[in-house]
């Protein structure tokens, strides 16, 4: 009899044991298992959802805008720079370029001095006059009255002339309507084609501006014309053969309906063609960018 009891309590025993890591098992699954797999669910969720794209040239640019508020040129032109040469994806890389191009300009017009920049002492016979201070320095007429405050061509012997060589390379991008101007090989400017009608399919891979242009009344004027300043400007390439160069204007106004706008060419906005017309001299290399090409 007592055996019997024992046997039972023994299985009762065992019962509760069974019961109790029952209750621990689940609890320990409420607790602890449960919360885990569901985070686990939650992050695996939320990694196949896309995230905000992390912008690497954010840090150059706003590092950039600090640098240029307090004046600091040079340092923020090298943020800049690096921007346009590595972070080509990153949504700063249009505006990066857009104030490099500014302040590219702003130095470029300015007195202040930079590599390359020269003063210049007229000297006391006629043959020193613009055209040929422009043509022996590799600079334009435009340019030495601009950066100098000349509001005519008369100069005199002993004036003193800030010089610079516009040695400037052009690309011509017409798929992503981009005008780039280079110097070395590094950016320069940009300027955006706003259009362009051109009277034969076929563009050469490279030429040269042959020709900048004042137009007046349909009569061309030289740079040291007193009327240039007023006059539309053009840029031109040098002409092959029977074909003449390019044109680059600003756009005609629509022509009569069945007839081709005149002049055929690729068109700019006005004041980028008369600032390019001030610092683009024949000779400069032009070349036209192929569809693709990176």
């Amino acid at each position: 009899m007592f055996r019997v009891h024992l046997r039972i309590l023994a299985a009762i025993f065992s019962i509760a044991v069974f019961a109790a890591a029952l209750v621990g098992a689940m609890w320990l699954y409420r607790e602890q298992i449960a919360p885990e797999k569901k985070a686990k669910a939650e992050v695996a969720e939320k990694m196949k959802q896309k995230g905000p794209a992390i912008d690497p040239g954010k840090k150059f640019y706003e590092q950039a805008i600090d640098l240029l508020r307090q004046s600091k040129m040079a340092a923020a032109r090298e943020k800049l720079n690096e921007i346009v040469d590595i972070y080509k994806d990153s949504e700063r890389w249009a505006t990066a370029r857009e104030l490099i191009g500014e302040m590219n300009m702003d130095r470029l017009f300015s007195r202040t001095p930079m590599p390359g920049k020269l003063e210049y002492t007229v000297g006391r016979t006629r043959q020193d006059n613009l055209n040929a201070i422009a043509a022996k320095f590799r600079t334009t007429v435009p340019f030495i009255k601009r950066v100098n405050n000349l509001l005519g061509s008369i100069i005199h012997p002993g004036d003193r002339l800030v010089i610079y060589p516009l040695d400037l390379e052009i690309e011509v991008d017409l798929a992503g309507k981009r005008f780039t101007v280079t110097r070395g090989g590094e950016f320069f400017k940009d300027y955006e084609i706003r259009n362009h009608h051109l009277p034969f399919p076929n563009l050469p891979a490279e030429t040269t501006v042959g020709d900048v242009p004042g137009m007046v009344n349909g009569k061309k004027v030289r740079p040291d014309d007193e009327h240039y300043a007023g006059a539309e400007k053009w840029l031109q390439t040098a002409g092959k053969g029977t074909r003449g160069g390019i044109i680059f204007c600003p756009e005609p106004p629509p022509p009569p309906e069945g007839q081709q706008p005149s002049p055929s060419g690729i068109y700019l906005a006005s004041e980028d063609i008369n600032e390019l017309s001030t610092i683009i001299r024949p000779g400069v290399p032009l070349r036209f960018r192929k569809p693709g090409k990176s």
